[in-house]
């Protein structure tokens, strides 16, 4: 039975996705609680613009990982592997188009 090099790699490149995604999901509180911390202990205004700085640049970040997470692409039919049409499975375990299994190697 042969793997096709290209099954691998995009699952590779899906495992990336996704933790860029989670990075960005888990990312936010700690963040924000270092903020609260520095604000509580040196009391400055710069630190409260760098809170909302913080705020927009990670919802813009986690607005990004979300879309490149959601345009991975099948290794079998080559098409969105959360989307079908408009309809988006952002947990689904199989292709949504073909039903390939996540992580399968083979056709």
């Amino acid at each position: 039975m042969r793997v096709d090099s290209e099954y691998p790699r995009s699952w590779r490149d899906l495992r990336r996705r996704e933790f860029l995604f989670w990075f960005f999901v888990l990312s936010y509180v700690p963040g924000i609680a270092i903020i609260i911390v520095l604000m509580d202990r040196f009391g400055s205004d710069v630190l409260d613009r760098i809170g909302t700085y913080f705020s927009a640049v990670w919802l813009v970040g986690f607005a990004g990982a979300s879309f490149y997470r959601q345009h991975f692409h099948c290794p079998r039919c080559h098409k969105f592997f959360f989307r079908r049409f408009k309809l988006l499975e952002p947990y689904a375990r199989n292709c949504v188009n073909c039903n390939l299994a996540c992580g399968a190697l083979d056709p």
